[in-house]
């Protein structure tokens, strides 16, 4: 399998005075899409939702202490995707896999984020520009990709 190489640059920017430094920067990187001809093609959402074992119920077993992500996509709203990091592997499940996930109560969702925004075309590149918060928390940060 062969990964294209991309260049990016990074550029020291000081934040207009009285702005909030995370609107600003989403202004800022939307205003860039736009001057490079980018076509706003709408919103998106996303969720990663990181999971630990119940430990004290699998202590001894080794196959279950691993943790992982979960993952769901605005655009596949019938999908999940888990990630197992230690292997390596990413699997597809039905939106149902959670309930059943709270059922079994083997895994804990330990944190949860929320990533949301507006995307753009540029050329054959699809960029997202948007914030992302700690599900149930006051808290959030800029995310492009």
């Amino acid at each position: 399998m062969h990964y294209k190489k991309f260049a990016s640059r990074l550029l020291h920017r000081q934040p207009n005075a009285g702005a909030s430094v995370n609107s600003q920067i989403l202004r800022e990187v939307s205003q860039c899409a736009e001057n490079m001809n980018g076509v706003k093609e709408g919103r998106w959402k996303s969720t990663l939702t990181f999971y630990r074992p119940m430990i004290a119920r699998y202590a001894l077993t080794s196959e279950l202490r691993r943790d992982f992500l979960g993952f769901s996509m605005h655009d596949q709203p019938n999908k999940y995707y888990f990630i197992i990091r230690a292997q390596r592997l990413v699997l597809e499940a039905d939106l149902l896999i959670q309930t059943i996930m709270e059922k079994l109560q083997s895994y804990k969702m330990r944190v949860a984020l929320n990533f949301e925004g507006i995307q753009y075309r540029l050329g054959d590149f699809q960029v997202r520009v948007g914030k992302v918060a700690l599900i149930n928390s006051e808290s959030e940060g800029n995310c492009f990709g």
